[in-house]
């Protein structure tokens, strides 16, 4: 499959595209803040959440997808993300990357 950075340099991509394991985080993220959305996140919610035997999300294992899953959580909440763009970057993501995660997250 030929992505559009791909395309734009040549037919060699600058800037590799997501893993599918780094996909499948983005996609978790976004469904995790539309559960978010719907269930209200009141005292009363959480009561009735945990007496439905639902659990709050826990942080993934790898640092590096937990902190990609905030960063998708808190655009999708249209949350301040200034501090998570530089982790990120530390992590080894690229910054076009970062930013085609964003767009795809609002």
């Amino acid at each position: 499959m030929t992505t559009a950075v791909a395309i734009k340099a040549g037919g060699r991509a600058d800037v590799p595209p997501l893993s599918a394991l780094e996909w499948k985080v983005v996609s978790l993220a976004m469904r995790e803040a539309g559960e978010a959305g719907r269930a209200g996140r009141g005292r009363l919610a959480r009561l009735f959440g945990s007496a439905a035997g639902l659990r709050p999300k826990l942080p993934l294992a790898d640092p590096r997808l937990e902190t990609l899953r905030r960063f998708v959580g808190r655009v999708r909440d249209r949350a301040d993300v200034s501090e998570l763009k530089p982790r990120l970057i530390e992590l080894g993501f690229h910054p076009s990357q970062i930013s085609a995660v964003a767009m795809l997250a609002r």
